[in-house]
């Protein structure tokens, strides 16, 4: 699954008491692309709770970089689909890439 494809379908994930759903994904070069390998993982509340990122993304998926946890990109999403500007796909996208890499 690619980012693009994730963050698009972000509303379809939902947490638990028990998990959180958090994604990765590959950079290409030095930053994050739509077209970036990525995954979307359920983490337990604990380990979010008392581990670092480096260690769940050492843990869970080595060679994927934290991206954002869904919840957070759902709200931003969800905002996003309201503005005029960002009423592409596309748009979206690039706008909660630079999101993740510059303000979360």
């Amino acid at each position: 699954m690619n980012l693009k494809d994730i963050i698009l379908g972000c509303n379809s994930f939902e947490d638990t008491e028990e998990y959180i759903n958090v994604v990765f994904a590959q950079k290409i070069g030095e930053n994050f692309q739509h077209n970036s390998n990525a995954i979307a993982l359920e983490i337990p509340v604990e380990e979010m709770e008392n581990l670092k990122l480096q260690e769940l993304t050492e843990k869970y998926c080595t060679n994927f970089d934290y991206f954002l946890e869904m919840f957070v990109l759902q709200d931003f999403y969800n905002d996003l689909t309201q503005m005029e500007e960002y009423k592409s796909d596309d748009k979206k996208v690039e706008r909660l890439i630079y999101y993740a890499k510059n303000d979360a």
